[in-house]
Parts: C-alpha cells; structure tokens; sequence
C-alpha cells in the first residue's frame, strides 16, 4: 500500500498539471478546483488499490478523466444547474509552459499572445479524446503508453492521434508564420 506520506509528496508534484489536465476537460475553473480535490479524495481513500509497479500519475490521471466524465454526466443531466449557480463555463485550457521569445519586445511579446489564443482556439476545436492526448503528451509531458493506459487506447491509436491532431493544428495556424 502507499503511504500516506508518499502518496501527498506525489500528489504534490502532480497537482498543477492535474487541475491544467482537469480544467481543460470541464472548461470551468470553479468546478475544476473541486474535482481536483474530489480526485485527492478518492485516490487518498483506495491508495491500497494503487499498483506500486506503475506510475502514480498514470493512476491519478486515469481517477481524474474518469471524475470529469462522471461530472459532464451530471452536468448533463442537470444543464442548468451550472448557470444556476453562477458558474462560468468555455474557459479555455492554460496553457503555462509555452515559452515567450523575449519579454522585453513589446511587439514580439503581442506576437506571442496572438499565436497563443489561435493555438488556445485551434485546440478547443479538436476532439475531446484527441485534445487530452495532446496535453498529456506537450503539457504534461507523459508518455504515449502512459497517455495510452490513462485513456483507455492502444498505444499506436494514441500517437496516431496526438500526430494528426498537431498536424491539423499546425496547418490552421500556418498563416501566422
């Protein structure tokens, strides 16, 4: 079993890209916060469960997709309860670790923010399971087995998607060169 002290330095480690990987699927930065923390919970509660032979993150990641899944159900069901609630809904997925070229140029540091919303917008526009490839793979930074165990997918399909989805991304972006 892992303990309880590994498992809070793993989840440590993990969170940040957790809540990216979480906000991208719910598109709700509010709701976002509280299934990360729904995640904590259930790991922390079958932590027994947790196959030491495996990575942790491909374990936590597989508890979070299928959190938001459960959560887009519910809010499904209930379509107005998230307006209800006041809770704002289309954010787009951060996207922290694209680097700027030089901070200190004004007109290349709004180059860089132009490129970021189209490249921001080009990825909302892909297939739900195709957009989780590809920030698993650029901004969490996982393998293609462990983006493939955590989806569900065989490894090829996976790397097939994660291709073709910046291929397409790269060509819809290709007059911004």
């Amino acid at each position: 079993m892992l303990e309880t002290e590994s498992f809070e330095r793993y989840y440590r480690e993990i969170r940040p890209g957790l809540l990216r990987f979480v906000s991208a699927r719910i598109r709700d930065p509010h709701a976002a916060q509280d299934i990360v923390q729904e995640v904590y919970a259930k790991a922390f509660r079958h932590r027994a469960r947790y196959d030491e032979t495996r990575k942790f993150s491909t374990w936590i990641y597989a508890i979070a997709r299928n959190t938001c899944i459960d959560h887009l159900r519910r809010r499904l069901r209930d379509p107005l309860g998230s307006v209800a609630a006041g809770a704002p809904g289309g954010a787009a997925p951060e996207l922290d670790g694209l680097p700027e070229r030089s901070p200190h140029d004004p007109a290349r540091a709004a180059e860089n923010k132009d490129l970021l919303v189209a490249v921001r917008k080009e990825l909302a526009r892909l297939p739900d399971h195709r957009r989780a490839a590809v920030e698993m793979k650029i901004v969490e930074g996982l393998t293609y087995r462990e983006i493939a165990e955590t989806l569900k997918a065989p490894l090829g399909t996976v790397a097939f998607w994660v291709r073709e989805a910046l291929d397409a991304v790269g060509k819809r972006l290709e007059h911004l060169k």
